[in-house]
């Protein structure tokens, strides 16, 4: 069996990944020919033609909408979504495929018009416990919509409940093979695809307070104001996994992604929501790590170092377990997938 797939999801890793980690995993079961609808310039383009060179790539100009929508730039992005609306019927008509898949961002929602256009159907993805706007739109198009948590059940209308089905967030595991081994805890601190500063100062303090660990810090290629013996900075982690086996404790930011990574790996963690995030929903993912009893939530208005500090300190002696195996949600999607194409 040989299935045809259209792909919109991107802009952040959080929108990417777990696409990729859902076309992994169908074609653990099928055939599948990939058209990736991407933003110009933006991560997709770079990371898709590396790691799944055998991928198509559909270039979109498009921008998303500024807050608040009254905004009168919305305007011009507003007809840039319009033209490449037009685009992307003219590709799909040509290229046919079997169902369309996105995975939120402004990039999907001229696809996912596009596809109820043309009675292709359709299917949703949504990362975060509060939906981005891209999805809540197209979710009525949908012939399926994969939520990460049961708490964004209460943000779609009652009449969709029989399409939604919680299967928590597709984790990308690309590698478990890679043996790291450090003689002091680690604590490890996630500033996102695209880095925190605010984090990389605190990675900072931590590393001239706790000489007796080790602080990992993934950059995201920021500026890191200083220079540890201990503090080990890395522009992006490619191979997280290994590093989530041997951390003692996470430090990270509250993206869909790292939060469904941590719940998936039961890793003990102090979350720092970004305050600046989209109808807030890093703070709503963060509390999700709260719920499951294996960590905090600071909020940034709110931190204490000193705070922190003694919360890594618990993280440490809980003396974590290693890291273990589960169903990846990409797999469960992907069955599901399978199954509802096979039915139409």
């Amino acid at each position: 069996m040989k299935l045809r797939v259209a792909v919109a999801g991107g802009v952040t890793g959080g929108h990417l990944y777990p696409a990729i980690s859902i076309l992994e995993h169908l074609e653990k079961f099928v055939d599948v020919e990939v058209l990736y609808f991407s933003v110009k310039g933006k991560l997709e383009e770079r990371i898709i033609p590396k790691i799944h060179p055998e991928y198509s790539l559909e270039s979109l100009d498009v921008q998303g909408l500024k807050r608040p929508l009254t905004t009168y730039e919305n305007v011009a992005r507003l007809f840039k979504i319009l033209k490449s609306k037009q685009k992307v019927l003219k590709v799909l008509r040509g290229y046919k495929p079997d169902f369309v898949i996105v995975t939120g961002g402004y990039v999907s929602y001229p696809v996912g018009i596009a596809a109820h256009k043309l009675k292709i159907p359709l299917f949703v993805q949504e990362q975060n416990v509060v939906p981005g706007l891209s999805n809540l739109k197209l979710s009525k198009y949908a012939s399926k919509i994969f939520l990460s948590f049961k708490d964004s059940r209460d943000y779609f209308p009652k009449k969709l409940r029989d399409k939604l089905m919680v299967t928590g967030n597709p984790i990308r595991i690309s590698s478990m093979g890679k043996k790291l081994s450090y003689d002091k805890p680690v604590i490890l601190i996630i500033g996102g695809s695209g880095g925190s500063e605010f984090l990389n100062e605190v990675a900072c303090k931590l590393a001239k307070e706790l000489k007796n660990s080790y602080i990992i810090l993934s950059s995201g290629g920021k500026k890191v104001p200083c220079k540890n013996g201990n503090l080990k900075v890395l522009n992006y982690i490619d191979n997280m996994v290994d590093y989530y086996n041997v951390a003692s404790c996470v430090i990270a930011r509250g993206g869909a992604t790292t939060i469904s990574e941590l719940l998936y790996f039961d890793l003990p963690s102090v979350i720092i929501p970004w305050e600046g995030s989209t109808e807030s929903h890093q703070l709503e993912n963060a509390r999700q790590i709260e719920k499951e009893g294996l960590g905090i939530v600071v909020k940034e208005s709110e931190f204490s170092f000193e705070k922190i500090l003694e919360k890594v300190r618990e993280c440490v002696n809980l003396n974590k377990r290693n890291v273990k195996r589960k169903i990846n949600p990409a797999e469960v999607i992907a069955r599901e997938i399978i199954r509802e194409v096979k039915r139409v």
